[in-house]
């Protein structure tokens, strides 16, 4: 399904040689969250780093555009064919994870494997994230967030980034510029930013089994042991239930993003797995 605005227009970095590798953020992310995967991974594979609409500073956002995880997975196929790609295989994160598997499960055998890094699950809410849903909406908000966020407790916290590592260091420096600063450097960047999340409906979440026995690729995944946003006693009980799960690997020492705190161990899976 195309939209009848620019939102089709590809914002990619490309590194890499090999077969098709895409890779996709999740929310509140972008491309940036797979820089420490990218350089393990580009000596095999042609890496396709995306930055999903509303989640870059870009002029493909117009009131218009659709940003439910439909939308965003209808989008990545289109991509695919502006790139010239046949075949590709994905490596994803939380909503990047979700909009794989949609995209998935209408590309057929085009898909080839999908690494999933913690993700949604059927009936599960991760949480603060309805809330935030309706909070971002609200007047003030934008300003609200950047102090909140410039604040070193406040990103540590259960509200911020606290659930997201084991190793609560690593939100400082580096992760904290790429990914709470950055948001309030230009008020594009805040808009789509809300503009995604508030988009994303549980509905399709809810209806992931279905996609699920749709799936004809091999799916991995590979899920921080101590996350508390999708606990991984519930990750497994999903992965156990799709008819092409291939494997369930637990990281230990690892939460939420296994990508920031453990990129060496998910390069190694997505070598072992993938065909290159």
């Amino acid at each position: 399904m195309r939209t009848s605005d620019n939102a089709h227009r590809i914002d990619v970095d490309i590194t890499g040689t090999g077969p098709a590798l895409f890779l996709l953020h999740g929310w509140p992310f972008h491309r940036a969250t797979f820089r420490k995967v990218v350089p393990l991974l580009a000596d095999a594979f042609t890496c396709y780093s995306f930055n999903s609409v509303g989640m870059a500073f870009d002029g493909r956002m117009t009131p218009a555009t659709g940003m439910n995880f439909e939308h965003h997975a209808d989008r990545l196929l289109e991509w695919a064919d502006q790139l010239g790609i046949g075949d590709f295989s994905i490596l994803a994160h939380d909503t990047g994870a979700t909009i794989a598997r949609l995209a998935a499960s209408t590309a057929g055998d085009r898909v080839r494997r999908l690494v999933l890094l913690n993700t949604e699950m059927p009936n599960h809410r991760p949480p603060f994230i309805p809330m935030y849903q309706r909070l971002l909406k609200l007047p003030g908000s934008r300003l609200v967030m950047q102090i909140l966020l410039s604040a070193k407790s406040f990103r540590r916290s259960a509200m911020g980034f606290g659930g997201a590592f084991s190793n609560l260091s690593a939100i400082e420096g580096e992760f904290a510029s790429l990914f709470a600063d950055y948001w309030f450097e230009h008020p594009t960047r805040f808009e789509g930013m809300v503009r995604y999340l508030t988009g994303l409906d549980f509905a399709a979440v809810d209806a992931l089994p279905d996609i699920h026995a749709r799936l004809q690729s091999p799916v991995l995944f590979v899920w921080g042991a101590d996350d508390v946003t999708f606990p991984c006693v519930l990750g497994e009980a999903m992965a156990s239930s799709m008819p092409t799960c291939s494997g369930f690997h637990r990281v230990s020492k690892c939460a939420f993003l296994p990508q920031e705190e453990h990129p060496e161990i998910v390069a190694q899976h997505v070598r072992r797995f993938v065909p290159h």
